[in-house]
């Protein structure tokens, strides 16, 4: 008995001395003073071993308190994700982005035709962006583009998310219409969008205006309305007109390797000034200058898109198509009407399956299993994927020309950042086209365009 109370006595001695010196020594004095006390037999080996292990943990608790970040603490990242400034609570996201797409194109026969087409490199886009959160529900975004030594104003918008069921995005943004025109030239399997972007773009590209939007796991439901483009796309009005557009997308199978996608879109824009001019057209490619589908509309009074889309991935297999059309009012003049399609398919020869958002409704860049590296003898990823699409823009007294083509796409996925693309175009079955045969007569045979692309992001 007299033993058990020595011994505690010892031990509430050795914890008292040392909280006592904790308050005025360091640790590692402490830790001698406990070598000293074993030593002098005050305490045992097995209270020694239980002290020290006490003062361990109370170091390792002071540490991760001191190192736990605040709400208020900043934290900085940089990675393939790109430089990005936080607050620990999340209220608060800064984060620095881009893109650089550098092509060289080449065509193998425009000197069959009577207009040649512009060959060499460029750097295709060159977009700085910024992007974040304010008050843990405002989302903001403004994306430049610096390309052909220009300043282009691409989004610029903020997006209010605190409500339950719906958010609102205010500013410069993408229309509500068109699988393939929502999805970024980061993701696309292609390096142009196909001949349904001649129906799209010139009205249904970006815009500045209002747009409501509710989504789930597997559905997305969007309303917009808009006002002008920052840019006008190549329409000539001297003011702006309005438009309405809406796009609604259901995935009934989302797993990680198999979806399938089903949506629609439909969108109206009136103008606001009489004479009102749009173009629709299609270049072989960004560069050429060469259009064998070009149609002039004039007097043009309002314009109806109809859009409706599908898509099917199992593996690393994927399919994806789309038909538009679209019926364009003329002052004083019957209306006309144009339509296009798609189809393609890609294959990722690795195994990887293209990356889906249900809530979004669209497809986002493949993401290699392994990242290219000569030493560890990995190869990213490879993709081969192939598109057959179409338009008609006869109609009426508007002969704008008809164009079918296939193209063929290898891209390799060195890393998440950086890919390497080759497309091989050849359009065919053109018909009506302002270009011609160098004797003067219809284009008999096909063009054949080549396009090669660095691409990094960030």
């Amino acid at each position: 008995m007299q033993s058990m109370l020595t011994n505690k006595t010892a031990k509430a001695l050795a914890l008292g001395t040392l909280t006592a010196l904790s308050s005025v020594t360091a640790q590692a004095d402490d830790q001698q003073l406990l070598d000293t006390l074993l030593k002098n037999g005050t305490i045992t080996p097995a209270q020694h071993s239980e002290l020290t292990g006490q003062q361990v943990a109370e170091k390792q608790a002071e540490a991760k308190k001191v190192a736990e970040p605040k709400g208020s603490d900043v934290l900085v990242k940089f990675g393939k994700k790109g430089f990005r400034v936080e607050t620990a609570d999340e209220k608060f996201k800064f984060k620095i982005g881009g893109r650089m797409h550098v092509d060289a194109t080449f065509n193998a026969n425009d000197k069959d035709f009577d207009q040649r087409g512009t060959e060499g490199v460029e750097v295709r886009r060159a977009r700085l962006a910024v992007s974040g959160v304010l008050w843990h529900d405002y989302k903001y975004k403004a994306q430049f583009d610096f390309a052909d030594n220009d300043l282009a104003i691409k989004d610029l918008f903020v997006k209010y998310t605190g409500f339950d069921w719906f958010n609102i995005t205010v500013g410069n943004q993408k229309q509500a219409i068109s699988l393939e025109l929502q999805n970024s030239s980061n993701d696309m399997p292609f390096t142009e969008r196909s001949l349904v972007s001649s129906l799209t773009v010139p009205m249904f590209d970006r815009a500045i205006g209002l747009r409501i939007d509710s989504s789930g796991k597997n559905w997305s439901t969007q309303l917009g309305f808009y006002g002008d483009n920052i840019g006008k796309n190549g329409i000539q009005v001297n003011d702006e007109g309005w438009g309405v557009s809406s796009r609604v997308t259901f995935a009934p199978i989302m797993t990680k390797k198999h979806i399938l996608h089903v949506g629609a879109s439909a969108g109206y824009r009136a103008t606001s000034d009489e004479g009102t001019t749009l173009k629709y057209k299609y270049e072989t490619t960004h560069m050429s200058n060469l259009y064998f589908t070009n149609a002039k509309v004039t007097d043009v009074d309002g314009v109806t898109l109809a859009d409706v889309e599908a898509a099917y991935m199992f593996g690393s297999f994927s399919v994806q198509a789309e038909y538009a059309h679209t019926w364009i009012e003329r002052e004083g003049m019957g209306g006309v009407d144009f339509g296009a399609y798609y189809v393609q398919a890609a294959w990722t020869l690795t195994g990887e399956s293209r990356n889906y958002k249900g809530s979004y409704g669209k497809f986002k860049r493949l993401k290699p299993a392994n990242e290219f590296s000569w030493s560890k003898g990995t190869w990213g990823a490879v993709e081969l994927a192939t598109r057959f699409d179409g338009n008609d823009l006869n109609s009426g007294d508007i002969q704008g020309g008809e164009e079918h083509a296939v193209t063929v796409a290898l891209n390799w996925y060195l890393n998440q950042n950086v890919r390497l693309m080759a497309d091989y175009r050849y359009a065919f079955d053109v018909t009506n086209s302002a270009v011609k045969d160098v004797n003067g007569s219809e284009i008999d045979g096909g063009t054949h365009d080549f396009t090669f692309r660095t691409q990094l992001t960030f």
